[in-house]
């Protein structure tokens, strides 16, 4: 067993993501929590900390986190556990939209929230999704793909073909014909020679197998000569291999070697975060390990970021972020270099949290209409998400006709009248790009009547206004009081003096 079976962004090859165990059980564990962009009027939105749907008054705040896609076969069996944090919650699953009923190979559990699946068939693939449901509505769990693992037989097998190569050069056999192989990383390229699968070809410092599957022989020898190999495919998930055609190697006598040349390097695709190989082959007589750079020319060593396996030729690169998109560089000490290309990708993405997966949770006081924005965003190279459709308490939204809901900006924001505001509830966006869904949760408390924020502002500031004429009068009242003694003194002894002044005026 060899390389990792890959594709790359053409689809020519794959990445090393996808896939899971056979037999999967999710607990869910709890999710971040981050407000999206909501626009109100004023004042009208005061988002909750979370503090459990119990605390207040909207639908099931979900916890579960799931894969993107499992894969199943004949042997296998699956369960997953929708949950949320709430009081008296129900659980119903649905499959490519429609409510999922308990039959003999599946069963979902109302109470539970468990998806089972057991003994299945063709009609148990599809997309998935929890709606875990209370009195104030209902949320939406992340979505998930269930396929099934396969490796169908090679095509158009022919009988026995002849390679020809010359001794001391490189020398290639072509791995033709690839059926498909699901999940990816349990796929493996395996060669074989003479007859039967026993035989199997190991990788050396002559030999690899590039990640297309194909064999080189970097500097063949007669030692390879009237051979015949085969390519196949191992499963692991189904414990399956499957080969293809044999080819028949024979080598023509040389008294020297070619000069050592680049003759393979890979490009690649890589979901954010997950784990990217990229592989540079070089042919030749005395070749050295094989020397790393990254995009910014600087040279890679071993760490928890990069690792480097079969002598140099594939360099492993971990969490992958969208700093790592780019080309990297591998070179030998005979100034051969190649530049394999890192694509990053990914399903959109919430900015609040960076997943896949968003639930916030608001309470409004207002009796105006509100917006509410589904903000995914792509990897920078991809294409904008598109916004597929809203739901409400888990249910489509089809119909747009009263005005009492509005799509603008693309399908992007969704405008909520003051006039169904109170009988919301849990509202859901869904969005995909080529890579995935993506899926956002608004859960919305609505309070109304006297805690209505605009008219506490205004009693507020009335009451406020009589408290102050209240103190202005009382004050008033007490300088009165104290003072008014005073002023009928002052006024009788001025009264007094005027009168003597008269007196004196008279005598004169």
């Amino acid at each position: 067993m060899v390389s990792a079976f890959v594709d790359m962004c053409s689809n020519d090859t794959a990445n090393t993501i996808g896939g899971s165990p056979s037999n999967s059980t999710i607990q869910g564990s709890p999710t971040t929590f981050a407000s999206v962009e909501i626009s109100s009027h004023p004042s009208s939105i005061m988002p909750t900390a979370h503090k459990g749907a119990q605390s207040f008054n909207h639908p099931p705040i979900i916890t579960s986190e799931f894969r993107p896609e499992y894969f199943l076969n004949k042997i296998s069996n699956l369960a997953l556990q929708c949950q949320a944090y709430s009081e008296n919650t129900k659980y119903y699953w649905y499959q490519n939209g429609r409510k999922v009923e308990n039959q003999i190979q599946i069963t979902a559990n109302i109470t539970s929230g468990y998806l089972r699946i057991t003994n299945y068939t063709k009609d148990n693939f599809g997309v998935f999704y929890c709606v875990a449901e209370n009195d104030y509505g209902a949320s939406v769990s992340p979505f998930v793909k269930i396929s099934e693992a396969v490796l169908d037989k090679f095509r158009n097998i022919r009988p026995l073909s002849m390679k020809s190569c010359e001794e001391y050069d490189h020398c290639k056999l072509d791995c033709s014909y690839k059926p498909r192989c699901e999940p990816h990383d349990a796929c493996q390229f395996e060669w074989t020679h003479g007859i039967g699968t026993q035989n199997t070809v190991s990788e050396d410092e002559n030999i690899a197998i590039d990640l297309d599957g194909n064999l080189h022989f970097l500097n063949v020898s007669k030692d390879f000569e009237n051979k015949t190999y085969a390519c196949g495919i191992w499963n692991e998930q189904t414990r399956t291999l499957n080969k293809g055609s044999s080819t028949k190697l024979f080598i023509e006598a040389s008294t020297y070697g070619t000069s050592p040349r680049p003759v393979f390097h890979s490009n690649i695709c890589v979901h954010l975060g997950k784990h990217g190989v990229l592989q540079c082959l070089f042919s030749g007589t005395s070749m050295s390990e094989i020397k790393w750079k990254n995009k910014r020319g600087l040279s890679i060593s071993t760490n928890n970021k990069y690792r480097t396996s079969q002598y140099g030729r594939i360099l492993h690169v971990m969490n992958v972020t969208y700093n790592d998109e780019g080309s990297f560089t591998c070179e030998t000490e005979n100034n051969l270099a190649q530049t394999p290309y890192l694509n990053v990708t990914s399903p959109p993405v919430f900015p609040e949290n960076g997943k896949s997966f968003l639930t916030t949770n608001f309470t409004i006081y207002s009796e105006e209409f509100i917006r509410l924005t589904c903000n995914a965003v792509s990897s920078p190279m991809e294409n904008h998400p598109v916004v597929t459709h809203w739901m409400k308490n888990g249910s489509k939204i089809t119909s747009f006709q009263d005005f009492s809901i509005q799509l603008l900006e693309n399908n992007r924001v969704l405008k909520i009248n003051r006039a169904v505001i109170e009988k919301v509830g849990g509202i859901q966006c869904v969005t995909e790009n080529s890579e995935g869904i993506a899926v956002v949760n608004f859960l919305i408390n609505y309070v109304k009547g006297p805690f209505n924020l605009f008219y506490l502002a205004v009693l507020v500031f009335a009451i406020g206004v009589l408290v102050l004429i209240a103190f202005g009068f009382f004050n008033r009242k007490r300088c009165y009081q104290k003072f008014m003694p005073l002023y009928l003194v002052i006024r009788r002894r001025s009264t007094d003096n005027r009168e003597n002044n008269y007196d004196n005026i008279a005598i004169q």
